[in-house]
């Protein structure tokens, strides 16, 4: 699988996929997550964003969105809705909202 469930795994995956696509942090505005729901796997998908990203980019400069909010669980079809959801936000310039989203997880630290 291409999973990574550590903040340091996935940190790694997500570093290495911007060398690979030779795309600098600072560009990227917009990251269409995973967004377990969970009380633990949020906290490492945020922290491990944060790490990638690395110390230099300002905070609070990247925008997060999951489909996951919106569409629930997809299972094998999670990729592809996501990647449908952010054409269409590339494509209308526009960012959809996270429906069904109250209140983030006090355990990730979205302040940075």
């Amino acid at each position: 699988g291409y999973t990574a469930p550590s903040v340091d795994g996935q940190a790694e995956v997500i570093a290495m996929a911007q060398a690979v696509a030779g795309v600098e942090p600072a560009t990227i505005g917009y990251i269409e997550a995973h967004g377990t729901g969970t009380l633990i796997g949020d906290p490492i998908e945020i922290a491990a964003l944060v790490q990638a990203f690395g110390p230099d980019i300002p905070r609070q400069s990247c925008a997060i969105g999951s489909v996951k909010s919106n569409i629930g669980h997809a299972g094998e079809a999670a990729g592809m809705c996501s990647l449908i959801k952010t054409i269409c936000a590339l494509e209308h310039h526009e960012l959809p909202p996270s429906l069904h989203y109250q209140t983030p997880n006090p355990q990730a630290d979205l302040s940075n």
